[in-house]
């Protein structure tokens, strides 16, 4: 009866820490909930704090198993991944990769960008400069893949899952060379590869549909969101649309999969006035040709892009020259016609080009595009956050720290860009637990709401420091990464 006893505590332990786990990129299959996490609402800097320690720069969100707690980093231009105790947030080992220089990438990303994954044995990461990269849980490497490092204008920033007894990673660049993968947890052996010779660069990282009874591999690109099997090959079935490069990852609920980002804007508003064809030729028309060339065009005339933030934000703020430059003058003779400008404005509404989040049925066949939509929205969508299916409702928080919550199945909008009142960009994705939704903005504020059909913010915290990362939940604990520290927060 003891040893009974004694076997029933160890499975209840086990399922326990199971519960406590946050493996990979927004936790359980990148859905950013914690089923049975109970954090605190309120916490900050001295509040509800267990520990703060000083962690290299990267913008790679924390991962949690056990007592482990993984990051990457860059340091000196060194590549980093480290493990850290969750008890005290001791550094228990760090291991550099064998890069031989890191990966160019925008000023407000990171070569250290992509989450890892673990499935308690080792932990895998992934690096654009480097490729894929396999530790146990002493830090001792377990094996080591290699890959180009694919073009990409902001850096590499996916990042690698694990499903069906496989490791998996979105390897898409503007390159030819684009490709899905799977390999071996173990050993890395590559298990299956599918070509995505026309995907473009991409930000998203996979997740897998469970539907119906069977398992779809979704992936997110610049073009399209298409299901694969398990087992690669070509696409199930696609969905058409986000003709710029993808950034958010799918989530799924009731049924439905949800899916979709930004481009060139919600087409349903109101045009900018700065993009008047009539005003920019009786402003900047020197010549009085009927066209604009490039050199009338004033340096300091500036398209401020996100109205909710400032102009400077990195980013927000594109010289009009530049844009005409290399989005309207299509001949290169640095001259802009009537004709180039009507072309380029009507690519930008078009609805596969601007802002478009879809909801999509079960069951698609090759192109499902105008088949399995059950509805789509292009209002207020959120440009890196990814959405959040929480307790029957899709939430998305977009900058200037608007709230949007839809009935998933019919696509109404029950809260509509409501103001949580603590402004700025946001970058980490929203996350849940105990009827919570926290949502951080890059400058390290915190709003917690309580999950309804109302706006109700219930803690505004802050951490002092900017967080572009999302948090991490692991049992009554949430975990954040700032630009210089890693915090552990309780009740």
């Amino acid at each position: 009866m003891k040893d009974l006893r004694f076997l029933l505590l160890l499975a209840i332990g086990a399922l326990s820490a199971a519960a406590s786990n946050w493996p990979q990129f927004r936790g359980p299959n990148a859905s950013g909930i914690s089923e049975n996490g109970q954090p605190p609402v309120h916490f900050g800097h001295g509040s509800n704090q267990l520990w703060k320690v000083t962690v290299p720069r990267g913008i790679s969100s924390p991962i949690i198993w056990g007592n482990h707690l993984f990051l990457t980093a860059l340091e000196n231009s060194r590549l980093l991944t480290l493990a850290y105790d969750l008890r005290d947030g001791r550094e228990l080992w760090r291991q550099a990769a064998p890069a031989e220089k890191p990966e160019p990438c925008h000023e407000f990303s990171s070569p250290a960008a992509s989450t890892p994954c673990t499935d308690g044995e080792r932990v895998y990461v992934y690096f654009g400069s480097f490729g894929l990269l396999a530790y146990d849980f002493s830090g001792k490497e377990a094996w080591r893949r290699p890959f180009e490092c694919l073009p990409s204008q902001y850096g590499t920033a996916t990042s690698p899952i694990l499903a069906g007894g496989q490791l998996i990673l979105q390897r898409d660049g503007d390159s030819t060379n684009s490709q899905l993968i799977a390999l071996a947890p173990a050993t890395g052996r590559i298990l299956w590869e599918s070509p995505r010779p026309l995907a473009g660069a991409c930000y998203s990282t996979p997740m897998v549909w469970r539907h119906d009874g069977v398992e779809e591999l979704i992936i997110q690109g610049k073009g399209r969101v298409a299901a694969y099997s398990m087992t690669g090959g070509e696409p199930k079935w696609w969905v058409r649309g986000w003709g710029f490069s993808a950034v958010t990852t799918p989530v799924a609920g009731d049924g439905l999969l949800f899916a979709g980002g930004s481009g060139m804007g919600d087409p349903s508003e109101p045009d900018d006035p700065l993009f008047d064809w009539t005003k920019l030729i009786a402003k900047h028309d020197a010549n009085k040709d009927g066209q604009l060339a490039l050199e009338e065009m004033p340096k300091s005339l500036v398209w401020h892009i996100r109205k909710e933030l400032p102009i400077d934000v990195p980013g927000n703020g594109f010289p009009m020259r530049d844009l005409m430059s290399f989005f309207v003058d299509t001949d290169k003779n640095a001259i802009v016609t009537k004709a180039e400008w009507d072309a380029s404005e009507a690519f930008a509404k078009d609805k596969f080009n601007a802002d478009r989040f879809v909801a999509v049925r079960s069951g698609g066949n090759q192109d499902s595009t105008t088949t399995h939509v059950q509805w789509e929205t292009t209002k207020g969508l959120s440009e890196m956050p990814s959405p959040l299916f929480y307790r029957g409702r899709l939430g998305f928080v977009r900058d200037g720290a608007m709230w949007t919550v839809i009935d998933p199945a019919t696509g109404r909008r029950l809260l509509d860009r409501e103001r949580l009142g603590i402004g700025g960009q946001f970058s980490a994705s929203p996350i849940a637990a105990n009827g919570f939704i926290y949502t951080v903005n890059t400058s390290g504020t915190f709003a917690v709401l309580r999950a309804g059909d109302t706006l109700d913010v219930v803690a505004v915290n802050q951490v002092g420091e900017s967080v572009r990362c999302t948090p991490a939940i692991a049992g009554n604990r949430i975990y954040v990464r700032s630009a210089d520290h890693l915090w552990a927060f309780a009740p």
